[in-house]
């Protein structure tokens, strides 16, 4: 997504020009960065700035090249170790857009700890874009000659920072792992129950005693009932707030003029099996890997301390409702095994008509009066008259069968004629696709077209600047605006090779749907590649009322407008 930029024009005038003297006017952009939020650091973001503000009023004084400040741009919470940073981008966009000409940081640490990435933007990218940097602190400045020893020391200084992120990240987990085998809790949000409180360097759970109670209700109307779903609709009937809710408000139950979200049986399930509500501290049980992504850790790795803080369930209680956790997946896994479940072959397709929700199949064996037994399909909106949350006041369900029965009658209804004279409709429907893909191969030509222009139009104004007939400002300029206009160019481009690629794609997924109407009429059996080539959406309303959205409907009525 483009970042729109907070820039203003400043006017490219100059300070009085002494004899004989050439002078420069710079527009700079002060950097600052802080990887902690605001309020956790002596050093605040604040005084970065203003230490480069009383940097820029020095050099004014003394000086015959003025600096005027344009902008300041501040990153809090961002770490150093990656310029993915959104100030940052803001601030590269506008020097891209030669509205800024300069940078000062207060120091090299405060730009970037990427030894590589910190020295690439210094050495390579700032000269070719004619922009100064000045790091404060360091004495660091482009604009001044730079013998090979300083420049050496802004390397040695760039490394150092990015050796420091690197060892603070190694000293951050070790201290991670420390305060685990001390017993700490080192998660985000307490469990709900329990509140987190600093006890000396130990941050331990402490009983929410409002909370606490409900908690200890979960647990008796568990083993009393057996059932997640009936847990979690006596606490959505008495409109109690579910964890998330309560951690924000701080109030226990839903008033009864606001709109109510509340529990559901999973989460049920996740609670009820949580030992930490036993006394019990399990941590570690997941890592960040090197590609940042979250990953579950070996059992033997895992820090588990005991006693670590009061319990709020008893461990008879707790083990009680783990049978009984146990019994329902056992009948769960047994009803499944013997009428095995088929393919949920609208998955893709089907959603609630009011609320927009994905609907939710529920599938469960039915026993008749014979002795016979079946398998029951059907589907139905979670929120539709659902305890937790008032969005569908009505319940919103159909069974399969009877959902089958409308979407054939339908696609006869839509595509009888089409089934008559199926390769007439196949062959004009093929045209109207090339015919799309054409007018997007033209309209590809004219970017890639228009982007050979400036590419010349780059190296008649390079021949320009060596002729001398523009100058370094001139050329700078030109290839910032060259530079936008080549982005927005190769942006289109990738959409335009984007929808043709897609529309290949299309061809072939409408020749499916072809075949797929014709393998209904003679087999009627659903698939759900049956499904997912002839619909694009399906809405279920209450009373069995649906609404349906075929794929390539448009394609189908071109054709048989054309017949």
């Amino acid at each position: 997504m483009g970042r729109i930029s907070k820039r203003r024009h400043i006017p490219q005038t100059t300070a009085p020009k002494s004899p004989g003297q050439a002078e420069r006017f710079y527009r700079a952009g002060i950097y600052a960065r802080l990887s902690v939020k605001k309020g956790e650091s002596s050093e605040s973001i604040e005084v970065q700035v203003e230490i480069a503000k009383r940097f820029v009023e020095e050099w004014n004084e003394s000086h015959s090249d003025k600096i005027q400040v344009v902008d300041c741009y501040q990153d809090l919470g961002k770490t150093g170790t990656s310029f993915e940073r959104d100030e940052f981008q803001r601030l590269m966009q506008d020097v891209r857009l030669g509205d800024i000409n300069c940078i000062i940081v207060k120091d090299l640490s405060r730009f970037g700890r990427n030894y590589l990435e910190a020295g690439n933007y210094i050495e390579k990218i700032f000269p070719f874009l004619g922009v100064r940097f000045i790091a404060v602190a360091d004495g660091y400045d482009t604009a001044e000659k730079i013998g090979e020893t300083n420049q050496m020391a802004t390397e040695i200084k760039n490394l150092v920072n990015d050796m420091y992120a690197k060892d603070f990240s190694a000293k951050a987990r070790l201290s991670l792992a420390q305060r685990r085998e001390e017993g700490s809790y080192v998660g985000g949000p307490p469990p709900y129950g329990y509140a987190a409180v600093w006890e000396g360097k130990i941050r331990k759970l402490v009983p929410d005693d409002k909370a606490a109670e409900i908690v200890r209700h979960i647990y008796g109307k568990f083993i009393e009932t057996e059932s997640y779903k009936a847990v979690a609709d006596d606490l959505n009937r008495a409109r109690v707030n579910p964890p998330s809710i309560y951690r924000k408000s701080g109030e226990m139950h839903c008033p009864p003029d606001m709109p109510y979200k509340g529990w559901d049986k999973a989460y049920m399930e996740v609670l009820l099996k949580n030992e930490v509500y036993t006394g019990r501290l399990v941590q570690g049980k997941t890592s960040i890997s090197p590609k940042k992504e979250r990953v579950w850790t070996k059992e033997a790795d895992w820090k588990v301390k005991e006693q670590a803080h009061v319990p709020l369930i008893e461990e008879a209680v707790f083990e009680q409702a783990k049978r009984i956790r146990q019994k329902i997946r056992e009948k769960s896994k047994n009803r499944i095994s013997e009428y095995e479940i088929g393919e949920n072959v609208f998955e893709d397709v089907l959603y609630c008509g009011v609320c927009g929700r994905k609907m939710t199949r529920h599938s469960h064996v039915r026993e008749y009066a014979d002795g016979s037994k079946r398998r029951v399909e059907e589907y139905f909106c979670g929120n539709g008259a659902a305890t937790k949350t008032n969005l569908c006041p009505s319940p919103n369900h159909i069974t399969k069968n009877c959902l089958e029965e409308i979407l054939f009658s339908l696609l006869e209804a839509e595509f009888s004629v089409y089934l008559k004279r199926k390769r007439a409709y196949e062959k004009k429907g093929k045209e109207i696709l090339a015919e799309r893909k054409n007018e997007l191969e033209k309209e590809l030509k004219s970017v890639q077209d228009k982007k050979s222009v400036i590419d010349r139009q780059g190296s008649d104004a390079y021949m320009a600047y060596r002729m001398g007939n523009l100058t370094e400002e001139a050329l700078v300029c030109e290839r910032a605006s060259r530079e936008q206009a080549l982005s927005e160019l190769l942006e289109r481009e990738r959409e335009i090779q984007g929808k043709i690629l897609q529309l290949g794609r299309k061809e072939k997924t409408f020749l499916d749907a072809v075949h797929a109407l014709l393998k209904l009429r003679d087999k009627r059996i659903f698939t759900k590649e049956l499904v997912t080539a002839l619909v694009e959406r399906i809405s279920i309303y209450p009373g069995k009322r649906i609404e349906v959205v075929f794929a390539f409907e448009d394609v189908f009525r071109k054709a048989g407008a054309a017949e």
